[in-house]
């Protein structure tokens, strides 16, 4: 069978279908403290691959994010304010991206100089964390950007050549692996 998003009430009572964007499956990946949910889900549209998705407050209604030009997104993390966080095809390469309050518009965020990057967490003033390839473009390391989600710093590794940064709280601590 397909698989399809879900948002909870509170304590998680009760289990909602959050549909999809017309086409098998979706999943959620995360949520807001007014029940916004973001992920990705499969479209209408044939051939096509995932698109990223938010939902208004209480899980009600999905909206299609796009992409930056590719077939492809998906979305991992929202703050209060709705800023969505994840990564899309673009024209030339996979790259992370930011949109604004609610889901309005998709901001690229570039790499650390390689082809690829990956936003998974966002906090209240849009400081956005994940993985980008390296100039070298062998190596990942995790980054975290200014806020609205300016510019990206390499926080570097553990001494060894691999970090991802997976999430960030309203202080901007960071937190992730290193190899």
């Amino acid at each position: 069978g397909d698989t399809h998003a879900f948002i909870t009430d509170p304590n998680g009572i009760g289990m909602t279908d959050l549909g999809t964007l017309g086409r098998f499956n979706s999943y959620a990946r995360g949520i807001n403290d007014s029940g916004q949910v973001v992920g990705f889900s499969g479209t209408s549209t044939v051939g096509g691959g995932p698109h990223a998705f938010i939902t208004g407050p209480n899980g009600i209604g999905m909206t299609d994010l796009g992409t930056l030009g590719g077939d492809i997104s998906y979305a991992y993390g929202i703050n209060d304010s709705g800023q969505v966080v994840g990564h899309s095809e673009g024209r030339r390469r996979d790259d992370a991206f930011i949109t604004g309050p609610n889901g309005t518009g998709m901001t690229d965020l570039g790499a650390l100089g390689g082809f690829h990057s990956n936003a998974l967490g966002v906090n209240d003033s849009g400081q956005v964390v994940g993985g980008s390839d390296t100039a070298s473009g062998v190596y990942t390391h995790a980054f975290i950007t200014g806020s609205n989600g300016i510019g990206m710093t390499d926080l570097g590794t553990l001494g060894g050549n691999y970090s991802y940064a997976l999430g960030i709280n309203d202080s901007g601590h960071v937190v992730g692996f290193s190899l």
